[in-house]
């Protein structure tokens, strides 16, 4: 939470100041890997995506407003990402797997949204992989984007970060305290931004 805040504070206040913006690539892998470690441990996956779901929803006003962006929110790329997991561990015709799969990744390649077809790859990654074998293939797809979309995705190369983060750290501990908190923080985080960036250009 903390590093995606330095992200959007900097993108909203400071975008000339790219420090906040490398920073704030921490973030995604962590929620990625969080998603990842939800859907593993879940008592109730249909009760999780429809959290999700409506989580995405709430927060997509204000991420609107906050950035000024006519896309879906990210939050909505981890529910993508959600349901690319589920098909693939749940669905057993493989016709019918794949083509679903397809169908998720065309999805999130022509619906604009925020990290799109990258972000469902990278949680598809963070199920598949751990350790060493997680970082490699992280910096591998960063290369992958950042040769088909040019320079304008060099930032995304510092997400490694979050990799590297999550294989030193302890292993997973449920979070069981504060639910409300960290479901709560991303569309709070932007409204409260919002109007803070309404009052900053009133007084400008």
């Amino acid at each position: 939470m903390l590093t995606m805040l330095i992200d959007h504070v900097g993108l909203i206040f400071f975008p000339d100041q790219e420090w906040f913006r490398i920073v704030g690539r921490i973030a995604f892998p962590l929620y990625c890997w969080f998603l990842v470690q939800g859907y593993q441990h879940t008592r109730n996956l249909k009760k999780y995506m429809w959290r999700l779901f409506w989580l995405a929803c709430i927060s997509q006003i204000p991420y609107t407003l906050a950035f000024n962006q006519w896309e879906l929110n990210v939050i909505f790329t981890l529910l993508l990402g959600l349901l690319a997991l589920y098909t693939m561990d749940h669905i057993q015709e493989e016709k019918t797997k794949w083509s679903f799969i397809f169908g998720i990744f065309i999805a999130g390649t022509i619906i604009p949204m925020d990290y799109g077809i990258y972000g469902i790859l990278l949680i598809l990654l963070f199920h598949s992989y751990s350790n060493r074998k997680l970082i490699a293939y992280h910096m591998i797809q960063n290369l992958v984007f950042l040769f088909a979309y040019g320079e304008g995705f060099w930032l995304q190369l510092f997400s490694i970060l979050g990799s590297i983060l999550i294989v030193l750290l302890p292993s997973y501990h449920p979070l069981t305290r504060f639910r409300w908190l960290y479901r709560s923080f991303y569309p709070v985080h932007l409204a409260i931004l919002f109007f803070v960036l309404s009052i900053w250009g009133y007084r400008q």
